[in-house]
């Protein structure tokens, strides 16, 4: 017995052996679940810049008829920006959008694995442990808001830079004064605290989009590969997918809105010009928009999130195997 216990504990032994790939795993997801977001948000960047803009659109007034509006859905949109801001425009603020999925995601999709692990631990299954849906979503939700508090300052920086324009219609978001260097200006304008301003938003947004998105494409896979219609291949990472896609875009948009919102406010003696803070924005849309105001720009939520959540699954277990190979 003395001698088991000296090579569990020594160095080399089986415990520590296992710790370090233990560690390696979770520095794996997280580089892995990251390039496989930021690969994702190449192609999907240009419809997260409609989406913003139609979130924007009429913050805080009554509706108003669809012929009056700047944009009138996300076709017209899309084609609005191009015309006239230039075809570039609808790629606007692509690096700090890259540079958030990195750090949200690749915190997100990392540390899934490990708080679904010390949640699950002895509960191999759903067989076995009645609260295990339960259980992954709040896994999903605290991967959630670590990522999205990772994150959060270049959401910013990607929401502004977005909602930027000069096509000034009558429904148009803010315009912000700066290009070039975001960063700097806001710390400049609003202190080093303004990077984080919108962070208890985006870790609501983000808690609450996890805590479905990520045991919806957990349970949908098992289901999937269960029935044995499909094997382990990139066929049911794209079905699974579109499931979680569609209950994260019905659960989220209403998060995603008011991040959005508090996110691009202007800010006047160190407070948001508008909001006090995500409640006060869900309050005050509601009260000035209906509930339609929750959900405005949630086609090109689901336009936007269908493709992405398919993407970066599927990039996710292809770098995986890629990984596993190496």
């Amino acid at each position: 017995m003395g001698d088991e216990r000296a090579e569990a504990s020594s160095e080399g032994g089986p415990r520590t052996w296992a710790r370090a790939l233990l560690t390696h795993k979770q520095a794996a997801d997280f580089v892995l679940g990251g390039l496989a977001t930021v690969t994702a948000v190449l192609f999907t960047n240009p419809i997260e810049v409609v989406k913003t803009r139609l979130q924007l659109q009429g913050e805080l007034q009554q509706r108003v008829a669809k012929n009056k509006r700047t944009y009138r859905g996300v076709w017209h949109a899309f084609k609005t920006i191009i015309s006239t801001e230039g075809p570039l425009a609808i790629q606007k603020g692509l690096f700090p959008a890259a540079a958030y999925q990195f750090c949200m995601n690749g915190m997100r999709l990392g540390s899934y694995s490990v708080f679904k692990q010390l949640l699950l631990e002895n509960h191999g299954s759903a067989s076995k442990d009645s609260l295990f849906f339960l259980k992954n979503m709040l896994a999903g939700a605290t991967a959630g808001v670590l990522g999205a508090v990772a994150g959060s300052p270049f959401f910013l920086v990607k929401t502004r830079m977005q909602a930027q324009t000069e096509y000034c219609g009558r429904y148009v978001a803010l315009t912000w004064g700066y290009k070039h260097r975001a960063f700097k200006s806001i710390v400049q304008a609003e202190g080093p605290r303004g990077l984080m301003r919108g962070a208890d938003a985006a870790a609501l947004r983000v808690g609450v989009g996890s805590s479905v998105q990520l045991p919806l494409y957990d349970n949908a896979k098992s289901l999937i590969l269960a029935t044995g219609w499909l094997g382990n291949n990139i066929y049911a990472h794209v079905a699974a997918s579109l499931v979680s896609g569609v209950g994260l875009v019905v659960a989220m948009n209403p998060f995603d809105v008011v991040a959005t919102r508090l996110y691009n406010q202007k800010v006047e003696g160190g407070k948001g010009a508008l909001y006090r803070g995500p409640f006060d924005c869900l309050w005050k849309t509601v009260k000035a928009e209906g509930v339609y105001g929750l959900y405005k720009g949630v086609f090109a939520h689901y336009l936007r999130t269908g493709p992405h959540t398919i993407l970066t699954f599927v990039f996710w277990e292809q770098y995986k195997k890629l990984a596993s190979n190496l």
